[in-house]
């Protein structure tokens, strides 16, 4: 369910892609020292971004080294110093691939759930090492993901009501540890990612789902001819909806100690994140939008 969160590298400046790349770099360590070098295997650039969201929302300011890795062993890089966002991301890493292990354990047949069965024991582990020192937000990752698993069985026909559970993990996951306004700001903004998130993930594996018979909410809602034209442009503006929502939130964090942080939240919000919702409702070949009709367009330019 992750992957989707990206920026558009050609709007970066080559400033903020290094800033980019060394908190990528920063998780990496991190992850090494939180849970043994084998979870670095498991990196994404989702984890990067909770960790910038928790930096601009708290106003930490991050430093930075060049240093050498086993992956880039000739020449140094630009490495983020290890901080409060990137400890709570790598954490965060361990118990959310725990947790999608088991849930593909229960709901994945032939190779997918033999790869969950052999991978669960050392991502066991890996969880365990986590909350051997670290009070983390375990219990709500799994409380979420139940109350999830629940709505699937019943095969609900909403697209709200599963999201909205996905919305409130994400909000948990960005909000712990924190607390008053960065709290609501960081809850806040993981709450509409988390909603963006399960939306556009449904909406990619539509046709996977309609040829294996699992459950999918836009199937339950609208049949097999969910993403006709006018369903496409009406979901278009339901993730639309959701960014606006990440942008009013984003607004008021104190980004000014992280300002290339900031540049690169906003370039995942408004290039990076609808260009992957375009390649997912239009295909990548359509992905800058020019098929699109003048009032899809427009609704792009509120945001």
């Amino acid at each position: 369910m992750f992957g989707y969160i990206r920026t558009y590298a050609p709007e970066l400046k080559v400033r903020e892609q290094e800033s980019y790349r060394a908190a990528y770099c920063g998780l990496c360590r991190c992850m090494g020292s939180c849970c043994g070098q084998c979870s670095r295997l498991t990196l994404s650039y989702d984890l990067v971004f909770l960790a910038l969201v928790r930096l601009c929302v708290t106003g930490e300011r991050p430093s930075f080294s060049r240093r050498r890795c086993a992956v880039h062993p000739l020449r140094r890089r630009a490495v983020m110093e290890e901080n409060g966002a990137l400890n709570h991301s790598a954490r965060c890493a361990a118990l959310l691939n725990y947790w999608k292990l088991r849930d593909d354990l229960a709901d994945e047949r032939g190779l997918r759930r033999a790869r969950a069965r052999c991978l669960l024991p050392l991502f066991s582990l890996w969880r365990r090492r986590v909350l051997r020192r670290w009070e983390g937000p375990d219990g709500a990752i799994a409380a979420h993901l139940e109350s999830l698993a629940a709505l699937e069985r019943e095969a609900v026909a909403s697209v709200d009501l599963p999201a909205n559970v996905f919305g409130a993990l994400m909000r948990d996951l960005c909000a712990h540890g924190l607390e008053g306004t960065q709290a609501k700001l960081a809850g806040e903004i993981g709450y509409h990612v988390g909603r963006w998130i399960y939306m556009v993930d449904a909406a990619d594996d539509l046709e996977r789902d309609r040829r294996s018979g699992s459950y999918n909410p836009y199937l339950a809602l609208l049949g097999d001819g969910a993403f006709e034209e006018i369903a496409r442009q009406n979901m278009q503006s339901f993730l639309t909806a959701e960014l606006m929502g990440v942008e009013r939130a984003l607004d008021l964090a104190e980004g000014e100690s992280y300002p290339d942080g900031m540049a690169i939240l906003r370039n995942i919000l408004y290039l990076g994140m609808p260009r992957v919702a375009r390649e997912v409702l239009w295909g990548r070949e359509n992905a800058d939008g020019t098929e699109k009709t003048e009032n899809t367009e427009n609704e792009e330019k509120d945001i």
